[in-house]
């Protein structure tokens, strides 16, 4: 089967979920352009399952307030998936400032981040994660 995701180097896997498709896209271009990434960005958080599903994420970052569908709502609908459970997610929300996001925030262990992410707070927090993972 053609899988329109599939990728020849191996380059971490980083799905963006985020129906401000602004912040999405350039989260992506961001991530993309240090050439250590693949990402990908769903608007629709609806469909956020299915795209992981063929996208095969190595971590997943998501908006916590999105208005189709609850980011935790979706966190939850990965981490019931047998081939996704495992796959570190972070959430992303305008609801806490940088300065509260120091002391480590987490909603049901994943990581929370202030939203909007500077860039290199960015892939320092996608790092940290996928270096947790990789850790376990």
């Amino acid at each position: 089967m053609n899988n329109a995701f599939e990728t020849t180097n191996s380059k971490s896997r980083v799905l963006i979920v985020d129906d401000n498709s602004r912040f999405a896209r350039s989260a992506q271009l961001f991530l993309e352009h240090t050439g250590n990434y693949f990402a990908c960005a769903v608007h629709d958080p609806r469909w956020a399952l299915e795209t992981a599903r063929s996208f095969k994420p190595d971590l997943v970052v998501i908006d916590l307030i999105m208005q189709k569908a609850d980011g935790l709502e979706v966190a939850l609908q990965l981490e019931a998936d047998w081939a996704l459970h495992e796959v570190p997610i972070v959430f992303v929300t305008a609801l806490i400032t940088r300065e509260e996001a120091r002391d480590g925030r987490r909603i049901n262990g994943h990581r929370v981040v202030p939203k909007p992410t500077r860039g290199f707070d960015l892939i320092r927090v996608v790092e940290e994660n996928l270096l947790r993972c990789s850790a376990v």
